[in-house]
């Protein structure tokens, strides 16, 4: 069974969707009330794990959803300016520079705007950056990996203020999915096995 064939929603599962800083107590007792069962550790694992899991499957629905949200929306703004394009033409055609309306206080015919736009295309770039049009900035990443290899460091010293910040981030849990189809036990039945 894998975790996107998975149909099951568990109980904990929806505990972990509605955590949030002000309820980790809460969060831990149902963690407590798995972990301290009396069902077998395997049973544990897996209802631990899928609760946890299932909600990358959530995520991954509400990325594709929202790809998709963006091709409509895309598709709705590109129909929205032809629509207002061919509307245009037509009131040019029939000599209607507004129409006023009851509800819309009126659609008004924009005459086309001419807006300078310079496209450039080097043909000699030795000769223009001799006479100076060179931006040069430099290379941070080259020279953290530098200073932390060793190399420069009198230079890096003289030339950067250095900060080294160490963050700690707190203990999670890794969630380890099995290779094989196969292996993975399924459960039969649901939320009574793990509470």
């Amino acid at each position: 069974m894998s975790l996107i064939q998975q149909t099951n929603r568990y109980a904990l599962e929806r505990d972990i969707e509605s955590a949030n800083e002000s309820n980790v107590q809460w969060l831990k007792e149902r963690f407590k009330e798995v972990l301290e069962s009396n069902k077998e550790l395997t049973r544990k694992c897996d209802y631990l794990g899928y609760s946890i899991l299932g909600i990358d499957a959530k995520v991954q629905l509400l990325e594709d959803e929202i790809k998709e949200l963006r091709f409509v929306k895309d598709k709705l703004k590109g129909a929205k300016e032809l629509a207002l394009e061919v509307g245009a033409e037509l009131f040019s055609e029939y000599g209607i520079a507004k129409l006023e309306g009851a509800g819309i206080s009126s659609i008004t015919l924009y005459q086309p705007l001419q807006s300078p736009k310079l496209s450039l295309t080097i043909t000699n770039e030795m000769a223009l950056i001799e006479a100076g049009f060179v931006k040069r900035v430099a290379d941070t990443e080259a020279i953290k990996e530098a200073y932390l290899g060793g190399q420069y460091v009198e230079l890096i010293h003289a030339c950067c203020e250095i900060e080294l910040h160490a963050s700690t981030s707190p203990k999670r849990l890794k969630i380890n999915k099995r290779r094989a189809v196969n292996n993975l036990a399924s459960l039969s039945t649901k939320e009574e096995q793990a509470s």
